[in-house]
């Protein structure tokens, strides 16, 4: 880069045309002409100088017009051994500047400075010199010039005919460019097939030269990255891959924004009384943005839906109290919890619902949809969720792995060793022994600390109405209540206070009713004008009550197809056939996994979830941890019996009791469901 000053003749690049400082009229105003047009425009110095110091104007050094550097490099892209040489030549130029061009008067100039500096190895030849001097002089004592330019070297002319360039070109885009992602050798050998059936209409002298694999390389090296990774992997991908931060969501404390997301765990887990391999758990996961700590979980069999986004929502706003309780395990305090302000989410069909939406107006929470297959919008959960599975599942005996080619000929269901009730025990110790107190890596300082630090108790936010919560995450749905109640997957639901409610409103009534679809066995109606919220049981509770609105499609299933009847005493008596037949699928042998039959059974994850179809409760004299077992008590009608929620559940006997052979029947799980996997979803 050169150096340049405001005088008389000097052309400068303003408002997008060359001028010529014409002259200078006065002390301070000078007279531009326009080199194309020839017209004058008058600037003081003041202006002109302004407009350089916010480059909207720029000196063309009229010594340098014929020089033109080479486009692909810069006065930043000098290599150190460059900037040395050019270093070099500098000094000698600037010593010969005032000497005329002669080897008289040259030479020993040259030998002193030489003998001073040692470089390069020996003297350099006065017309040498003259001629870096002359290069120097002509870009207008720009320094890049005397820098070696080897790049600009050799012929610059294609050596090879167009039709050759085009074939070879053809080949690319349809052998090259395509998303079988072809080798460079499979396009150069199809270019040269084409080339040499050309040739074979060719006489002798208009023959084409066959194309090289340096001419494919270099004409691929011409196609931008992104167009080539684009038609080699697919645009998204490429969007992925050449993706660039232009923004960034910063917050400033905790509960002001939240992630959340699900995976299946790499891990298979098995059966705490069989120690039968049940298959991949699901989990669900919110972690708050600024803290790092996480905020809720959920583990389950159950597929991503809206209802275990709804349980990890819940496990997200209630404090964790009863934590070490449940966890002796565990050493430390889960404190992380609260009613978030923003909640992003990806386009997952269970987050794209009114259930969702209505959920989070109840509570003020403002709902931020990610944009389609960019998770990186939400790298903080997906992070964690990698980090989650590295630590737990990747190493653990019965990990699949990130991906099928990493098994090799480890078979997960032959080695795992970890239970359902100890996998919820590992994964919350793991939750608040380390990773809240880890140091993270971009906060340098435990997400725990972070939290305690940044916010008061007196300021986390919960929901008005604990009790309420399930109302507000239930699933909504508009039923017309009358005298026989409100009817709901062919269940009925009706109470005292639904009677008063239309005594006082009106014999029939539209109301908003919100389900919990892991337990049938009550609902939540809303007044017409939402002011209250009844609770309102099932008519046939014995059989509704901790049933998930899966296992009731079964049971009815299994009753229409086998029974052959449709009243609600046959999908009682359903329930207790599935209940047999399970059993004896569940010890078949040839099974690898269960996920469906342990999905069935619904076994409970959390202390404020329901147990699922059949009750699964330890006697007084057991410990007082919960777990989930697979002794299957069906729920029948009581006779003049308390109040069961009072009386402690007996353990039946073990499925390993003896059977007759002939009275039970093998069934696979699917001709018990008849449902598809696509269906169960």
């Amino acid at each position: 880069m050169g150096t340049s000053a405001f005088q008389q003749g000097k052309k400068i690049h303003f408002d997008n045309k060359l001028y010529i400082l014409l002259r200078k009229v006065s002390d301070n105003l000078w007279q531009l002409e326009d080199c194309s047009t020839k017209r004058i425009q008058e600037y003081t110095d003041e202006q002109l100088r302004s407009f350089y110091a916010s480059g909207q104007l720029t000196f063309v050094n009229s010594n340098a017009i014929n020089y033109q550097p080479s486009n692909n490099h810069n006065y930043l892209d000098i290599r150190p051994e460059q900037r040395g040489s050019a270093m070099v030549r500098l000094a000698y130029v600037t010593a010969m500047l005032d000497i005329p061009n002669t080897l008289e008067k040259l030479t020993p100039v040259i030998r002193q400075i030489w003998e001073k500096i040692g470089k390069p190895d020996a003297a350099p030849h006065p017309s040498t010199v003259i001629r870096w001097k002359n290069k120097y002089i002509k870009a207008g004592n720009d320094f890049f010039s005397l820098v070696e330019r080897h790049d600009i070297k050799g012929n610059r002319n294609e050596r090879y005919p167009n039709e050759v360039i085009e074939h070879v070109k053809e080949a690319i885009n349809t052998i090259y460019l395509s998303s079988e992602r072809r080798t460079i050798q499979d396009t150069l050998d199809h270019a040269k097939v084409v080339v040499d059936n050309e040739n074979k209409l060719r006489l002798t002298e208009l023959q084409l030269p066959l194309p090289t694999q340096r001419l494919v390389k270099r004409i691929i090296q011409t196609i931008p990255a992104f167009d080539r990774y684009a038609a080699r992997h697919g645009r998204t991908a490429a969007i992925k891959l050449f993706r660039s931060v232009l923004r960034h969501r910063i917050t400033s404390a905790p509960l002001e924004r939240a992630e959340i997301d699900h995976t299946p765990l790499d891990l298979i887990v098995i059966d705490d009384n069989t120690n039968l391999p049940l298959g991949r758990p699901w989990v669900t996961a919110c972690i708050d943005d600024y803290s790092r700590c996480l905020l809720g979980i959920h583990i389950s069999f159950e597929p991503p839906s809206y209802l275990t986004v709804a349980h990890c929502l819940k496990d997200t706003f209630c404090p964790k109290i009863n934590l070490k309780e449940k966890y002796p395990i565990i050493n430390n305090t889960w404190d992380a919890h609260g009613v978030m302000r923003e909640l992003v989410v990806d386009n997952g069909p269970e987050f794209h619902s009114t259930n969702l939406e209505n959920a989070c107006f109840s509570l003020g929470i403002e709902i931020h949809y990610s944009a389609r297959k960019t998770a990186w919008f939400k790298g903080k959960i997906e992070r964690y969720l990698g980090t989650m599975n590295n630590s737990i599942a990747h190493g653990t005996p019965g990990t699949t792995f990130r991906n099928i080619f990493e098994k090799e000929d480890y078979d997960p269901s032959k080695h795992a060793i970890v239970r359902m009730n100890t996998l919820q025990s590992i994964t919350r110790k793991w939750i608040v022994d380390v990773y809240h107190q880890k140091p993270h890596r971009t906060l340098k300082a435990p997400p725990a600390v972070i939290w305690q630090s940044s916010i008061l108790p007196e300021d986390i936010l919960l929901p008005d109405n604990l009790s309420q919560i399930d109302a507000i995450l239930g699933r909504s749905e508009k039923r017309v209540l009358t005298h026989k109640g409100i009817e709901l997957n062919y269940l009925f639901y009706n109470s005292p206070e639904l009677t008063n409610l239309r005594r006082r409103c009106g014999d029939k009534l539209d109301v908003e009713i919100r389900v919990n679809d892991a337990n049938l066995g009550h609902i939540y109606v809303l007044s017409p004008d939402k002011t209250s919220i009844f609770k309102v049981p099932a008519l046939f509770f014995d059989y509704a009550n901790g049933l998930s609105n899966w296992q009731h499609r079964i049971c009815r299933g299994y009753a229409e197809r086998e029974l052959k009847k449709y009243d609600q005493m046959s999908w009682l008596q359903a329930k207790e056939d599935i209940r047999k037949l399970i059993e004896e699928e569940f010890m078949h042998k040839k099974q690898k996994t269960r996920s469906r039959i342990a999905r069935f059974n619904g076994e409970p994850t959390h202390p404020n979830v329901q147990p699922g179809l059949f009750t699964q409760v330890s006697s007084p004299q057991a410990r007082q941890e919960p777990t989930p077992d697979n002794h299957l008590i069906p729920k029948t009608i009581p006779i003049n019996l308390p109040d069961p929620q009072l009386q402690p559940q007996k353990r039946f006997k073990s499925i390993y009791r003896e059977r007759a052979p002939h009275l039970v029947e093998v069934y696979q799980l699917d001709s018990i469901t008849g449902f598809t996997e696509d269906e169960n979803k």
